[in-house]
């Protein structure tokens, strides 16, 4: 009885993070052992569904995760990987899958890449993002999900042109997850520990707490815009359970101001 009691009062939300990061980890390359590299295209495919799987599993029932369109009157996003919407509001098309919806529903969009490299397939990445969140013209959970990560955060700067491309296409896209290790988050108002106000990128080494972090961010969001309320504790000590705070895990060296 004591036992049991005591896993009640502490649960260990951080091997539940650690676990996604496994999980997601030990299936990415599932398809691939099949078809080897003769068909990118359907094992980014796989990925993306593997990613809308996991989500079905751990967002509100009042929100679905597709791929398809926003539409904002004459304006039309390119194609999305994953669209996060709200279900109580009428879609314009819902086939399976695949959605064109308004942006009034969109909580979110996410590019789902196989590997981050500093070339131009993430510079049209971030691009895409970019101009998707322009037409969407609404506050959105903007992200790019890469399953890999072949760009160094061992040195004292980040890859040119990556960090040009960011600052180019600051304001729309806030959220990254480089691989399993590391997460990148924009601060519209600055970094809540360096209270200057100032816009920036913040860079976090989170091992095996990246793919996680960024689920839990995009959770934050949808709460928050659609309950308008602040989140309790515990729900924030699952959301993020280092115990110090990501903070503590921030990348110096890679932080951008804007």
């Amino acid at each position: 009885m004591s036992y049991t009691n005591d896993i009640r009062r502490n649960p260990d939300y951080l091997s539940y993070h650690q676990s996604i990061n496994a999980e997601l980890k030990a299936t990415k390359d599932r398809v691939r052992y099949f078809i080897g590299d003769s068909h990118w295209g359907e094992d980014g495919r796989f990925k993306e569904i593997l990613l809308i799987n996991h989500l079905k599993k751990v967002l509100p029932s009042n929100v679905s995760v597709g791929t398809g369109f926003v539409r904002n009157g004459e304006k039309i996003t390119s194609q999305i990987d994953l669209i996060i919407y709200d279900n109580s509001i009428p879609t314009l098309f819902l086939e399976g899958d695949f959605v064109i919806v308004l942006p009034e529903s969109v909580y979110g969009i996410i590019e789902v890449k196989s590997k981050i490299r500093a070339n131009e397939e993430f510079i049209r990445a971030v691009n895409k993002a970019h101009l998707n969140g322009e037409k969407i013209q609404k506050k959105i959970f903007n992200g790019i999900f890469g399953f890999e990560n072949q760009i160094s955060f061992s040195g004292d700067m980040l890859a040119p042109s990556i960090h040009q491309i960011l600052v180019n296409n600051s304001g729309y896209l806030n959220h990254v997850c480089f691989g399993s290790d590391i997460f990148m988050k924009y601060w519209k108002g600055g970094n809540p520990q360096d209270n200057d106000n100032k816009e920036c990128f913040s860079f976090y080494k989170l091992s095996n707490l990246s793919f996680g972090y960024f689920i839990s961010n995009l959770i934050e969001f949808i709460h928050l815009n659609s309950r308008g309320s602040v989140i309790s504790e515990e729900f924030e000590n699952f959301l993020y359970p280092i115990e110090e705070g990501k903070e503590s895990r921030r990348l110096q060296n890679f932080e951008m101001k804007l």
